[in-house]
């Protein structure tokens, strides 16, 4: 009789403790933090766990391949370039954003791996090529110069500095403005890099604008090397002709007539130079992509390639250049060059 009087207490007490365990389990999966997705900065952002911090991480791997006198290399320092130049390429980017009472704060780096086969020998290395912070318009960090992103480099091709119109990378302090008509500004001070560092406490200065409309746009940009103490400038023209061709013009000038890369913006050589092209899609998954450059040292170059998109993540480019100065004999070379890329 007793365990019978036991048994619907027991049973009620059982009840009572499997409903705890499932509560408990319950409260514990709706503390779980799954990753959500951050549709705010465009696709591949996810929200930080526990932050209203967004981040995409991505990259590419890049293989190249340079052959012929112009893209290809010099193993025994005779002047003549008889094999290949090669070179493969892991990049990590990283970008973080979050909003702030002073606007968008941003965080972003490129980081290469890269082994490249050059001269007589292969290295392999590790080295950042973009590490910035971003916030309300302030900049700062390591980027290519703002002499070169405030007018968008030069054409589309792979090998685009054979005439130089600017440095790469460099280290750099300086504020962008954009407004809602179109016009743009920036100024950074910069630093140079490797043997183009400064040597005073004197900065190198850039200063840039630009106005950006649907027919395309102009962009200007000066800067002042305190080192060379001297002056150089650009001007470009874009013009979007329909949905599948653009066009392009830049000039650039500079205070002296010094050579090729004796100074850190106007790296052309003489006091001017002139660069332009464009870029017409065949079909969808095809670009044509052409440069020319001439500068006043009578360097001249031309570059074209086909940038084909085989799938989704993945584009093949071959290339084929032509150099030339005019004003010194057997001086001409040609040469050919593929690069593979796929992002992620």
């Amino acid at each position: 009789m007793r365990l019978n009087r036991l048994a619907p207490a027991l049973a009620g007490a059982t009840l009572l403790a499997a409903c705890g365990t499932s509560a408990a389990l319950a409260t514990e999966a709706e503390s779980v933090e799954y990753v959500r997705v951050c549709d705010v900065y465009g696709t591949g952002f996810y929200y930080i766990p526990g932050t209203e911090t967004c981040l995409r991480v991505g990259g590419y791997l890049r293989l190249e391949t340079g052959f012929g006198p112009l893209f290809g290399v010099d193993v025994d320092s005779d002047g003549d370039r008889d094999t290949y130049y090669t070179l493969a390429r892991f990049q990590l980017q990283t970008d973080a954003r979050a909003e702030t009472e002073f606007g968008t704060f941003r965080t972003y780096s490129y980081i290469n791996f890269q082994h490249k086969r050059d001269a007589a020998e292969a290295v392999q290395s590790a080295e950042i090529e973009m590490a910035m912070i971003e916030l309300g318009g302030f900049f700062a960090g390591v980027n290519d110069s703002l002499f070169i992103t405030q007018t968008y480099y030069a054409g589309g091709v792979s090998n685009d500095a054979i005439v130089g119109y600017g440095p790469f990378t460099t280290t750099m302090l300086g504020y962008k403005w954009a407004g809602s008509n179109g016009l743009s500004l920036a100024l950074a001070l910069e630093g140079g890099w490797n043997g183009d560092v400064i040597d005073s406490y004197m900065p190198r200065v850039v200063l840039g604008g630009g106005y950006a409309k649907d027919w395309g746009g102009v962009t200007a940009v000066v800067g002042y090397d305190s080192v060379a103490e001297e002056w150089a400038g650009k001007l470009r023209l874009d013009v979007t002709v329909n949905d599948s061709i653009s066009l392009w013009a830049m000039a650039g000038a500079k205070t002296d007539d010094s050579a090729p890369y004796s100074q850190f913006y106007g790296v052309w050589g003489g006091r001017w130079a002139v660069w332009g092209g464009g870029a017409a899609k065949l079909g969808d998954k095809a670009t044509f992509n052409l440069q020319l450059g001439y500068d006043a040292q009578e360097n001249f170059a031309a570059v074209a390639n086909i940038a084909w998109k085989v799938v989704d993540g993945l584009t093949v480019s071959p290339e084929i250049g032509y150099y030339d100065n005019f004003d010194m004999t057997d001086a001409d070379a040609i040469g050919g060059f593929v690069r593979m890329q796929a992002d992620f």
